[in-house]
């Protein structure tokens, strides 16, 4: 079964942290990002610790996936994460790219099953400075999932399936004006729209630390949800929540 209480602790966190974002850059001082058109670029390697909830499935065989990042990384075959950004005060453009090779316990109705998958998202984003603190951003997230489901016992079935599709999306970044050396920023996004993904978005509250004008630690609290539908033969079904934190080194060029 998927962890419903867990779902609405997240959507309770998420609701607190922008709450708490909104109140901070309401109560600071305007700053304007410097606009002198100089590209400014920056590269972050991170670590993902994920919790997935959710529902998956391919032909007639659906499984119900219930993970903490203790079982996904005890069943981790590889994974890589990187995110790059190029960004001249007034436009930027970054691309975002996770790949996850793992295995995972789930059920089907009541028979134990495994789900075997292989993840890659990669994520490409304009953004457009609208004031110092806020950026509008659109973009895409291509999507590549391919997976293995099996139930155990006198009644065994597996079914596999690779799924490939793209969510447009479209969000904002902001950031709290006046922190010196900490770095406290909120991005948010919305899409699918039925054109991939009946419905896709994502939330990334992060806090970071500048240690000189080269390095930075951040940590993010990132939750992205697809509930995608693909009518092909054998028909595919991903509906999971994907959520927790993570923590990136920034190198900043």
């Amino acid at each position: 079964m998927t962890n419903r209480g867990g779902r609405r602790g997240c959507g309770q966190a998420g609701a607190a942290i922008i709450a708490l974002l909104a109140a901070a850059i309401g109560s600071a001082e305007a700053q304007s990002a410097p606009v002198d058109g100089r590209w400014r670029f920056a590269i972050s390697p991170y670590l993902l610790m994920p919790y997935m909830a959710g529902t998956t499935g391919v032909g007639d065989l659906t499984v119900d996936v219930d993970a903490t990042p203790g079982d996904i990384f005890s069943r981790l075959q590889f994974g890589a994460m990187l995110v790059a950004e190029a960004n001249n005060g007034t436009w930027g453009v970054a691309l975002d790219g996770i790949y996850m090779d793992l295995e995972q316990s789930a059920v089907e109705g009541r028979l134990s099953a495994t789900a075997g998958m292989q993840q890659t998202a990669v994520e490409l984003t304009g953004l457009r400075r609208v004031t110092g603190w806020a950026e509008v951003l659109v973009g895409g997230r291509l999507n590549l999932l391919s997976a293995g489901l099996a139930t155990k016992g006198l009644q065994a079935r597996s079914r596999e399936g690779d799924e490939a599709w793209v969510d447009p999306y479209v969000g904002a970044r902001l950031q709290v004006p006046g922190t010196g050396e900490w770095v406290v920023s909120f991005r948010g996004d919305v899409g699918g729209f039925g054109l991939g993904s009946d419905l896709a978005w994502q939330v990334q509250p992060r806090v970071g630390y500048r240690f000189s004008g080269l390095f930075e630690l951040g940590v993010t609290y990132r939750v992205i949800s697809m509930d995608y539908t693909g009518g092909g033969a054998p028909a595919f079904r991903y509906d999971m929540r994907t959520y927790g934190p993570e923590v990136g080194f920034t190198f900043h060029f």
